[in-house]
């Protein structure tokens, strides 16, 4: 069987955009046997049942398989084959096409599963390392080579690989060398050689939450028609019916019935799909109106840079879309509601009109429908929190789930214009994860470990004063965490961990400890030597199993300090991050302080709070100790001797 052929890349006018690491590499090699457990082959399948072509993929949790989306395409239904020959069939939980991806839903556990890793953490001519199924009959083929170039097309990004690349090895997961996801295989250009592509995972690895992402897998397979022995392709065969999705003519005003039966977006909301077509430069005007729930219109389709969104663009709290399409489409219209109150249902009248109508400006909280009100009904507001406050609050099994079956809640805010602000989301229960979305950000902003311990934080000046919403929620493992939590936000920025320090779920100090205590805060000043030690209660950085440890420091604009670090118990190893610090060697050392000592001359880019990372050397997993950290004003010059230990 041959596999699917891969999508050939249109021509590509962007520059190469070299990436800094945070850090060197310094790991073992991947544990090929263990990944090729986590690869499976994804088979196509038309309406009868039969196979029509074979592409790859690979489990990231469980019950989550990940490929590209153009592998199913026409088709009516999905199959993956495990390693071991089991088969499986499998469901689409979220796609998106402009992007080439689709995660899928299979059950049971998987032999084995993929992490994610960072694509904005590697840089051209990094090894990379490609698992793959060519032609649908070589499962567990291996290739390897280099990150060529960092290339944006179509508003993706996309990593250019030299990994030898073959038919039916599209979805198939490019590994860093910490045997990380950081591309999923798209295209390739035959023409040429070790021309081949992936699309980065950064902006995707998060699909199942994207309720667009979730309306848009529901409709990738659908049944089509069958073409009879004599070619007659308007003849519809036996083995199954057309299911079309329901069209709507510029000029028609369409009445229906959001309820428990239709479908459910990862915020249990319910939603229903329509289909037009236009003219090309044409203005129309889309209307969402209800009087039973708080209608949300959203429009997606090809051509479109985003999806469009709307809330109360209408009249009262109806929805409106008013502009002109570029393309004929089809488009897809999501007739959706907003979150809160909790799965809305009831009647719905949604129409196109031709010409431009007035759109409303967003309103600063989600509106009560008159209908709703009239009822006597209940209605469960969002909640709000404002700059400056804290609240205090629990996750608990009545909360909503999401399909990786975490909890979560929702709160929302409204930014301060033209100021950043740092959200935290703190939990000794759970390992949180911190959620913001809003109708101006391109994509959901998710954060695991961004904060100190393993809680989290996003910090950063938004594009408007929204408003935004906060999802606090934990991580899929535990499966199904809950307990107490604090979520704040405070005026300015903080800084924020990425890269290998974020990069895993981290063990906080109150499970690695029976004392139950949470994460101890460390501060050191300029011109002061403080004594620490790093224990088993620190964090865990997964990719290296080193610990590390955070001390604050407050830094002024073009102020220069040099950090010294110094251990007898374990080779030293710091970096620096805070604002205006976006990674890179500028800003970590391993050995210029001389024997094994660490040394660190930096200038800081902006006022504001950084850290400094205690760590160690790559090569001493989880080694512990006490150690000596000092910073003092201006520079010091480096030690350029080589690092010789008599204890390793």
């Amino acid at each position: 069987m041959r596999g699917r052929i891969l999508t050939p890349l249109a021509a590509l006018v962007v520059l190469a955009s070299p990436l800094a690491s945070q850090r060197p590499a310094r790991t073992a090699p991947i544990d090929i046997p263990l990944a090729r457990r986590a690869v499976v082959t994804i088979q196509a399948l038309d309406a009868s049942g039969r196979l029509m072509a074979s592409g790859t993929g690979f489990f990231v949790t469980e019950g989550y398989v990940v490929t590209a989306a153009h592998v199913l395409e026409d088709a009516a239904g999905c199959r993956i084959e495990m390693s071991d020959g089991q088969q499986q069939r499998c469901s689409v939980a979220a796609a998106d096409t402009a992007k080439d991806v689709a995660m899928l839903t299979v059950s049971g556990r998987p032999p084995s599963t993929l992490r994610w890793g960072s694509s904005e953490g590697m840089k051209d001519g990094d090894e990379v390392t490609v698992i793959s199924n060519p032609l649908g009959q070589l499962p567990g083929t291996v290739s390897r080579g280099i990150i060529s170039a960092s290339r944006v097309v179509n508003g993706t990004k996309l990593l250019q690989i030299s990994a030898a690349i073959s038919h039916g090895s599209s979805g198939a997961p490019v590994l860093n060398a910490r045997g990380q996801v950081i591309g999923i295989v798209r295209s390739t250009i035959e023409a040429g050689q070790s021309l081949n592509f992936a699309t980065a995972t950064d902006a995707i690895r998060n699909l199942n939450n994207d309720q667009v992402a979730v309306a848009e897998g529901a409709a990738l397979l659908t049944p089509k028609n069958i073409v009879n022995a004599a070619g007659n392709a308007g003849v519809r065969g036996s083995a199954g019916s057309l299911v079309s999705m329901p069209q709507i003519s510029i000029g028609q005003t369409v009445t229906g019935n959001l309820t428990g039966a239709d479908s459910l977006y990862p915020d249990t909301t319910y939603y229903k799909m329509y289909q037009f077509t236009t003219t090309p430069g044409q203005e129309i005007t889309i209307d969402l109106a209800s009087n039973d729930f708080d209608p949300v219109l959203i429009v997606r389709g090809e051509g479109l840079a985003q999806s469009i969104v709307d809330d109360d663009g209408g009249p009262g709290c109806a929805s409106r879309v008013s502009q002109a399409f570029l393309g004929r489409g089809p488009y897809r219209i999501l007739v959706n509601t907003t979150a809160s109150p909790h799965r809305q249902t009831g009647r719905f009248t949604l129409a196109i009109s031709q010409g431009s109508q007035h759109v409303q400006g967003r309103s600063e909280n989600d509106c009560s429908p008159a209908g709703a009100a009239a009822s006597g009904g209940s209605q469960t507001a969002v909640i709000a929190i404002r700059v400056g406050e804290t609240i205090n609050g629990t996750l608990t099994s009545s909360d909503s789930l999401y399909p990786d079956n975490s909890y979560f809640k929702f709160y929302q805010f409204t930014a301060p214009a033209g100021r950043p602000v740092t959200i935290d989301l703190s939990s000794d229960d759970f390992d949180p994860v911190l959620i913001i979305r809003g109708s101006d950000l391109d994509n959901s902003i998710i954060n695991d470990d961004g904060g100190p311990g393993c809680y989290s934080r996003v910090s950063r000046t938004f594009p408007s004063t929204g408003p935004y919403r906060i999802l606090v929620n934990t991580t899929n493992s535990p499966e199904r965490q809950t307990g107490r939590f604090s979520l704040s936000i405070t005026d300015g920025s903080k800084p924020v961990q990425d890269g290998s320090a974020a990069g895993a779920d981290c063990q906080s100090n109150n499970t690695a400890s029976t004392s139950g205590g949470g994460a101890a805060t460390h501060s050191i000043d300029i011109g002061q030597t403080q004594q620490g030690s790093l224990t088993r209660n620190d964090v865990v950085l997964d990719s290296d199993t080193t610990y590390a440890q955070a001390w604050t420091i407050q830094g002024r604009t073009g102020q220069t300090i040099t950090i010294d670090l110094e251990s007898d118990a374990f080779d030293s190893y710091l970096f620096l991050r805070g604002p205006g610090i976006g990674g890179g060697r500028d800003f970590q050392d391993d050995d210029s302080g001389g024997n094994c000592h660490a040394r660190l001359t930096a200038t800081f880019p902006q006022s504001g709070e950084y850290e400094i990372v205690v760590n160690t050397a790559g090569g001493e997993h989880y080694v512990t100790g006490a150690f000596t950290l000092s910073v003092t004003s201006g520079s010091k010059p480096k030690s350029v001797a080589q690092c010789h230990r008599s204890n390793q």
